[in-house]
């Protein structure tokens, strides 16, 4: 991994005003968070990075498997920026809680599928957010990972709610980012939401609202956000 340090971002207070936090990152973090923030933004946001993981061979979309009746064609999943804090090779897990964590449980959940609504076995997830201190880790992959979607397309990883931040003065809604290809689709690279920070969405120029996951609960309580990325062919 890149850098060997935690990266910080701003954290906002519940009402969105600046933090104490934010004004001393402004003042000390200055030339060298521009340098890097910037230089990244434009770089990987004009130019996002490729997938490194090796894709199955087999895996044209399932052919084999029907639409299920209630979806039989749906448009791509709408792309996002892929901001600077992407990073490669990070491990194939499907848990990223860290240890005494004080973040808020979720589950993520979801489908992969293709065009027609055929789902993509075998295609790379990769995921990466803040923990719940508003802290991008490139260290050593913390809330950050990848996975191979199963028969069905299907995906699920144990995580924490994400924590919005302030960066150089634009502030972002809670959120995770996400790359996703199939062996026979184009890459796409975006970000999901949650319905329950709306106050925040109005401040964020990435918002979109038809990236906002579905967010339900088990049976025991636990909060479970479910989306299905839909992706081009080749």
């Amino acid at each position: 991994m890149k850098d060997g340090a935690n990266f910080s971002v701003n954290p906002t207070r519940d009402d969105g005003s600046p933090t104490r936090r934010d004004v001393l990152a402004a003042g000390l973090g200055g030339l060298g968070l521009a340098a890097f923030g910037l230089g990244g933004l434009v770089s990987k946001q004009l130019f996002p990075q490729p997938l490194v993981y090796e894709l199955p061979a087999s895996a044209p979309p399932d052919a084999s498997l029907a639409p299920t009746p209630a979806c039989v064609e749906r448009p791509a999943t709408d792309r996002t920026e892929e901001g600077p804090f992407y990073a490669p090779n990070t491990p194939l897990k499907k848990d990223f809680r860290r240890q005494g964590h004080r973040g808020r449980e979720l589950v993520l959940r979801g489908r992969v599928l293709d065009v027609r609504c055929r789902p993509i076995s075998g295609a790379v997830i990769d995921l990466w957010q803040t923990d719940e201190n508003a802290l991008y880790d490139n260290v050593d992959y913390g809330y950050r990972g990848h996975q191979l979607t199963g028969p069905g397309g299907e995906f699920e990883v144990s995580t924490i709610f994400p924590k919005g931040y302030v960066l150089f003065g634009f502030a972002r809604s809670p959120h995770i980012h996400v790359k996703v290809q199939g062996a026979r689709t184009k890459l796409l690279t975006t970000q999901i939401f949650f319905p329950e920070d709306a106050k925040s969405h109005a401040n964020d120029p990435t918002f979109n609202p038809r990236l906002v996951v579905d967010l339900g609960e088990t049976a025991s309580g636990l909060p479970v956000a479910t989306f299905d990325f839909v992706l081009e062919d080749a």
